[in-house]
């Protein structure tokens, strides 16, 4: 990508080059011997330096109009690099080198780089995860959007036949001789009856979920383990929610390039006339200062001012660009949020087989529990009359360890009705548009803010890179 900018730029100092050859006394800028011309020269340097300015002046000088172009090339050149070096690559390359990569940075001791979106997508993820939950999500009022009844609805196409199979497999593993001496009409007649308590049941789960949806579910640990296990997901998050602001990055890179390349002009021309010793190693100096100061203005555009600033008494009102598209912003975040992270599908997941699995384990087993003791009610005497204390209690347990296993099989047919009762998106989507400008630019600025400087110091690099080229691939051979 820096081919171009590279050789434009070379092409330049050649030129600028052979005009110091012609000064210093090389051969004639048209073929004929300079010597007479260079002794001329030579000695209005020695007499005046407005007389060496105007020497150097003249239709010469329309080679110096260049360097402003080329600026600009290495401008846009250098942003787009750097950004691509934000997202890409999605893992530490080469990996042969990735133990010598600190953790959470992008580059590695020993050289290699991994996109600083990525390498740092668990920590971006945890700061996101804050930001979103103290100011646009409640969780718990989230799950409290669930109805019971309706979440029984659609999970009883697939609970359903897995109760009727648990409690024939536990009724005939605990009191296999009981069980086997009914008739079959009496055994189909008492797992129905069981079986009626099933909707109750699930609701009760729901329930006694959404009062104690905290201790069961760790939302920044589900979405930490996502980031990092996708990072495609993260970088795509990001390239299509400021995808305008990456255009604006890109765009004034050259812009700014370009004004940045008068200054240099200007002072490259008069170094190069009076000192031309040190005019070949103020190129990096300058590559370093146009990617530098390109990428750092284009970031201060993205998000400052804050509030609506008028300028040249109102004629112009800025805002920070990202500010500006709060509206589209709040929409395009709010559903790829669900579409990647805040789903029902990831939230029963974790639930599931998450860090705090264990607990919601255990609220499965105590609503099964209390299921077994209602739906037996009066026979429950009886029950334990005839397996015994023990058995009965051991029934209990399987019944509630193989409804814990079950569930996951099961719960996927209730996810399209949770999404749509969750409402995520619209909550999300809502309250971001609701928040004043400052608020609304702390919910996705600082995710990358303590990184700004790495693609800053990027296209400063990169610009540096192109100025040592230049100065290679002429002003050392001269």
């Amino acid at each position: 990508m820096l081919f171009l900018p590279m050789v434009t730029s070379a092409l330049v100092a050649s030129a600028v080059g052979a005009h110091r050859k012609m000064l210093d006394g090389g051969e004639d800028f048209f073929g004929g011997d300079g010597s007479a011309r260079s002794q001329h020269d030579r000695s209005l340097l020695g007499s005046s330096d407005l007389a060496a300015l105007e020497a150097g002046s003249g239709t010469h000088f329309a080679l110096y109009i260049i360097i402003p172009f080329v600026s600009a090339i290495v401008g846009y050149a250098t942003n787009v690099v750097a950004l691509k070096m934000t997202f890409y690559p999605l893992e530490f390359t080469p990996a042969a080198l990735k133990f010598a990569q600190p953790k959470g940075q992008p580059f590695g001791l020993l050289g290699g780089w991994q996109g600083i979106i990525p390498a740092k997508a668990g920590k971006m993820a945890a700061i996101l995860c804050d930001l979103m939950t103290s100011k646009l999500l409640d969780v718990k009022e989230m799950f409290g959007k669930i109805h019971p009844k309706r979440f029984a609805e659609a999970l009883a196409p697939e609970m359903a036949p897995a109760m009727h199979r648990i409690i024939e497999d536990v009724a005939r593993k605990e009191a296999p001789e009981f069980w086997e001496g009914l008739p079959v009409y009496v055994q189909a007649a008492l797992v129905k009856e069981a079986m009626a308590g099933a909707p109750e049941f699930l609701a009760d789960v729901i329930e006694d979920l959404q009062n104690h949806v905290y201790e069961v579910l760790d939302l920044k640990a589900m979405v930490v383990k996502l980031c990092e296990a996708n990072k495609q997901d993260v970088v795509r998050m990001f390239q299509e929610v400021g995808e305008s602001e990456f255009r604006i990055i890109e765009n004034s890179g050259a812009y700014f390039g370009f004004l940045f390349g008068v200054v240099q002009m200007c002072v490259f021309y008069v170094v190069d006339v009076l000192e031309p010793s040190y005019s070949g190693p103020l190129l990096p100096v300058f590559g370093f200062i146009t990617g530098y100061l390109t990428n750092w203005v284009a970031l201060k555009l993205i998000f400052r001012p804050i509030h609506p600033t008028p300028v040249l008494c109102g004629l112009f009102v800025l805002q920070g660009a990202f500010l500006r598209r709060q509206k589209e912003v709040s929409e395009k975040f709010s559903k790829l949020n669900v579409e990647l992270f805040c789903n029902a599908k990831n939230l029963w997941e974790e639930m599931m087989h998450g860090r705090l699995r264990e607990d919601f384990g255990e609220l499965v087993m105590r609503n099964t529990r209390h299921f077994t003791d209602v739906t037996l009610g009066p026979a429950k005497p009886i029950a334990t009359l005839v397996l015994g204390p023990e058995a009965y209690g051991r029934m209990r347990e399987h019944i509630a360890e193989q409804l814990v296993r079950e569930l996951p099989k099961c719960v996927p047919c209730s996810y399209a009705y949770q999404d749509g009762a969750l409402e995520v998106e619209n909550t999300v989507c809502v309250a971001m548009k609701g928040l004043p400008p400052d608020e609304f630019e702390g919910v996705l600025h600082p995710v990358f803010e303590e990184d700004e400087i790495k693609l800053i110091v990027i296209g400063g690099c990169l610009g540096a890179l192109v100025g040592v080229a230049q100065y290679l691939l002429v002003f050392s051979s001269s």
